[in-house]
């Protein structure tokens, strides 16, 4: 089978991940690279020998060879990037967000739907060997119902931040609850501060319910250098709690334990007691989760199936990110989801 030919526009924060990672897979190529910056065009062609490059959009979608395209660009350039590459018949990788409109990312994914051609949206997390331990506890069915979800996000902002933190940060934290929680959402309220800066959110907190009985709770924020990557899953008989800043145990498994003070009787002498039960630390599998993205990728373009993280999820995750915003600015304002 020919390798997949791969075209990458944008080499800026995350961009380089994205090169190295799919140059060094099996059965893809990366022939093109097209950035603006003729800096980062010059870094590329001395790191990548052979690779071509360009500041033109249109010369790389022309060459034929080319069967799919990543897009790591800015979000506000999404939309007419990958539209681009769609119509030209291409396959597309795009980085998360999607877009940064809900009206643009359901019209690309109706138009990859037209063209019968994989959109795939990177939610690299969705592919993380952790999140994979948690919905698997989740599913088999041994902690019960999910009941909620406690999700954290926390570092120093980017220095000249052009969106709010809802929109720089809590992308990931959208994938993994919609991923979890396994159910549509249904309404987001939120609140926003604006402290240092005035023109932009940069704490904000927000709830997400969803068409089941599962509730999601999100704290991202930019005003602390210490840097959180939680997430705390309850259910009705024990909880899972994910710790991505933790270089070792990173998911624990917690059962409910003892509580001695349930049916106590009034003046017994013995101590009241109450605690978690056993603790399970699942090993996790030594793999990259941009790599176990980018090969989801290639595998879906190559057997004419739906990625893992499709253009359904990138359309939910830009209208929790649209709603969360919108109720922001109205107070907190519950603002219903179709």
């Amino acid at each position: 089978m020919k390798d997949l030919v791969i075209g990458q526009v944008g080499c800026g924060y995350w961009g380089p991940n994205l090169l190295r990672v799919f140059h060094e897979l099996p059965g893809a190529r990366v022939k093109w690279l097209c950035e603006l910056k003729s800096g980062r065009l010059d870094w590329a062609r001395e790191r990548w020998r052979g690779l071509a490059v360009t500041s033109r959009y249109d010369e790389m979608l022309a060459d034929p060879e080319v069967g799919a395209v990543v897009v790591a660009t800015e979000v506000v350039t999404h939309a007419p990037l990958v539209e681009a590459a769609l119509k030209a018949g291409k396959h597309v990788f795009v980085e998360k967000p999607m877009t940064n409109s809900s009206r643009a990312a359901e019209a690309l994914a109706e138009l990859a739907a037209a063209r019968k051609l994989t959109l795939a949206v990177g939610h690299v997390f969705v592919h993380h060997p952790a999140v994979d331990a948690l919905k698997a506890e989740l599913e088999s069915g041994r902690l019960g119902k999910l009941c909620y979800l406690d999700l954290a996000r926390v570092n120093p902002g980017p220095p000249a931040p052009k969106h709010n933190v809802i929109w720089d940060m809590a992308p990931h934290d959208a994938a993994i609850a919609l991923h979890l929680a396994g159910g549509a959402a249904r309404a987001v309220r939120a609140t926003g501060r604006r402290y240092l800066r005035g023109d932009l959110d940069e704490a904000a907190f927000f709830e997400v319910d969803f068409t089941g009985p599962a509730l999601a709770r999100v704290h991202v924020g930019w005003l602390s250098s210490r840097r959180v990557r939680r997430v705390e899953v309850y259910a009705e008989r024990g909880a899972l709690f994910y710790d991505d800043v933790e270089p070792f145990e990173k998911v624990r498994i917690v059962s409910p334990g003892q509580d001695t003070r349930v049916a106590a009787k009034a003046g017994e002498a013995k101590a009241l007691y109450y605690g978690a039960g056993d603790i399970r630390i699942p090993a996790l599998p030594p793999e990259e989760p941009l790599r176990r993205e980018c090969v989801d990728f290639v595998e879906a373009v190559r057997a004419g199936r739906a990625p893992r993280s499709g253009p359904d999820m990138g359309v939910a995750v830009v209208r929790i990110l649209e709603a969360a915003c919108l109720s922001a600015e109205q107070g907190g304002r519950e603002v219903k989801l179709s």
